[in-house]
């Protein structure tokens, strides 16, 4: 048998992640060549499948390659894989002292050579070859399609759709839904004088309109069944955290998950673009609310007054949501 190339062998493992995608797995595969042209072990994640935290792809593969090959050392072999090997793989690829790692994609939230950390530069007693962006467009490419689609099931799921907001029209909505929800949530909260105030300051039509044009605002109309139930605001930040400034849903649509569906579905963007956080600040007074953040895995980062003029102030809690491993690993 003969060694292949680099490309080849990546291909072979970019196979393997599709097949873990088709089962709803996170696709990554990976694949294990000895010197010689031997394929000696295969793998691709099955965690949900085996409900066990240590089934990612690279240990897969590694276990069958020493089973393959009648011991654990693998030093004449290279490990390919699609992305990034995360902390508990680096530490097996270390201790299987396999000679060469092949990695397609980065992982920007648990990789661990070289984009959080390089385990391999540390004063182990190993340290192998490592090549990164073999193929890397295919890869990022099918996670993105992967988590893409798991978010359009998980919205389909709850019938809960989030339609960006464009037009001047959506724009008049969201501001008309704003007026009501406010006047109808803060009177316990707030006075009605700064209900009025913040609603003309940030939720009017024309200052709706002006963060999304120039302070980089997505806006998101939260739609049930076609019915307009809520909405949803947030800004990318310079730190690499997402910002949620808005999350309001109607009266007679809480309690009913929608307001999950939306973490969910600013989890997937987080997991999509990469950003490490959701944050958000909320009135120390809201408890209802607070007690929903915590509920869903938030936690206090801070607290702090603001002053927003017109003789107002935000007495506040600072809230942040880490997010889900990159990719799901």
């Amino acid at each position: 048998m003969a060694l292949m190339s680099d490309e080849y062998y990546m291909k072979m493992a970019l196979g393997l992640a599709a097949e873990a995608a088709s089962e709803g797995e996170t696709p990554v595969g990976a694949v294990i060549v000895r010197s010689d042209g031997l394929i000696a072990g295969k793998g691709k994640n099955s965690r949900e499948k085996n409900r066990n935290a240590l089934c990612h792809a690279e240990l897969i593969a590694i276990d069958e390659a020493c089973k393959t090959l009648g011991g654990w050392r693998l030093r004449d072999c290279t490990l390919f894989v699609t992305l990034e090997p995360c902390p508990m793989c680096t530490g097996a690829i270390i201790n299987s002292r396999i000679e060469r790692v092949v990695f397609a994609a980065k992982d920007p939230k648990a990789g661990s050579v070289g984009s959080v950390t390089n385990l391999f530069e540390k004063e182990y007693n190993h340290c192998p070859e490592t090549i990164s962006g073999i193929l890397e467009e295919e890869s990022s490419s099918l996670l993105k399609n992967f988590f893409s689609e798991l978010r359009r099931k998980n919205q389909k799921m709850s019938g809960v759709k989030l339609t960006e907001v464009k037009t001047s029209e959506q724009i008049k909505k969201v501001a008309a839904m704003a007026d009501e929800i406010w006047h109808e949530w803060f009177p316990s909260i707030i006075s009605e004088g700064q209900i009025d105030y913040m609603l003309e300051k940030f939720q009017s039509e024309k200052a709706i309109s002006d963060q999304l044009a120039n302070d980089g605002y997505r806006y998101f109309m939260i739609m049930n069944g076609g019915e307009h139930i809520g909405y949803t605001a947030v800004r990318p930040e310079n730190d690499g955290r997402l910002f949620l400034s808005k999350i309001y849903i109607k009266k007679e649509h809480r309690g009913k998950g929608f307001g999950r569906a939306v973490f969910e579905f600013l989890k997937e963007m987080c997991r999509e673009n990469g950003y490490s956080a959701i944050r958000l600040t909320v009135n120390k007074h809201n408890d209802d609310s607070i007690a929903v953040y915590k509920k869903c895995g938030f936690r206090i980062i801070g607290e702090g007054v603001t002053d927003i003029g017109g003789g107002y102030v935000m007495d506040d809690y600072f809230f942040q949501l880490d997010a889900e491993e990159q990719n799901g690993r």
